[in-house]
């Protein structure tokens, strides 16, 4: 196959996927304004909480471009970048102790499955309740990601590939460089799919925590003080920035993981 082939084959899988995409987004609009309109006729009151989409949108673009509002924008992704690297690095360096050393397992895994399981808005509550801080945001995202990746480093360096792992005993290859030539790389395609889940979770943690201890300058700040004004307009608004903002680095991470594991197969 050319590569002029291969390219017209992407394009045309890329405008497919984008077309899919406008048609479903296009479809739910549709919806949420016959929805909007049929409950503006039966109470007008209740406009307040479903306004129209184009209303919403109006408003985004009054609000997107302000000063305060890429601030909070910054301020938000800041913090919750910050926690997702403090989270991801934690969970791997805790993956790999639980996997080496039997008393880390011991002590740390139990804690590691008490925090995942634990509701997010209970942490950021109990958080909160111990002392308040901007910081708050960030650690709960840290506190969040890190259980999903030290399960997922946790399990793959339990389960490598018992093949190679049985050639490395074969040839009496040590445990280090069986970890770092086997058994690492063969978890690197499940740690990056961990890590673009752990960004969602991070998104919906982060911005959460916000909402609770109302930092000065957050979009969490932003829609709970949309709610209390009774501006729910806003708040669809800025819960749409979230939204895209999740989705483009959501595809900006997966086009990066997708490239890593490409050069990776390239390099087998």
């Amino acid at each position: 196959m050319t590569t002029s082939t291969t390219t017209q084959s992407k394009l045309k899988l890329f405008i497919k996927k984008a077309v899919k995409i406008i048609i479903v987004a296009a479809f739910w609009i549709l919806v949420w304004e016959a929805v909007a309109r049929f409950v503006a006729r039966e109470n007008e009151l209740m406009y307040i909480l479903l306004p129209r989409p184009i209303e919403v949108f109006e408003l985004w673009l009054e609000m997107a471009f302000t000063p305060k509002y890429l601030a909070a924008v910054g301020e938000t992704l800041l913090r919750i970048f910050y926690g997702f690297f403090v989270g991801t690095v934690g969970g791997v360096v805790l993956g790999v102790l639980t996997h080496f050393f039997k008393v880390c397992d011991m002590f740390l895994s139990p804690l590691m499955k008490i925090i995942r399981a634990v509701p997010v808005v209970a942490i950021t509550i109990l958080f909160f309740s111990l002392f308040k801080s901007d910081a708050l945001p960030t650690s709960v995202v840290a506190l969040m990601v890190t259980p999903l990746i030290w399960q997922t480093v946790h399990d793959g360096l339990s389960n490598p590939d018992r093949e190679l792992c049985e050639m490395a005993q074969v040839f009496h290859i040590g445990r280090v460089k069986t970890f770092w030539y086997i058994k690492l790389p063969s978890l690197l395609p499940q740690l990056l799919t961990a890590t673009v889940n752990a960004l969602g979770l991070a998104w919906k943690s982060g911005v959460a925590a916000e909402v609770i201890c109302e930092p000065a300058v957050a979009l969490g700040s932003l829609l709970i003080e949309g709610k209390k004004m009774i501006d729910f307009a806003s708040v669809y608004a800025i819960t749409l920035t979230v939204v895209i903002l999740s989705l483009i680095i959501e595809v900006l991470l997966k086009a990066v993981c997708n490239y890593f594991l490409k050069k990776r197969e390239e390099g087998l």
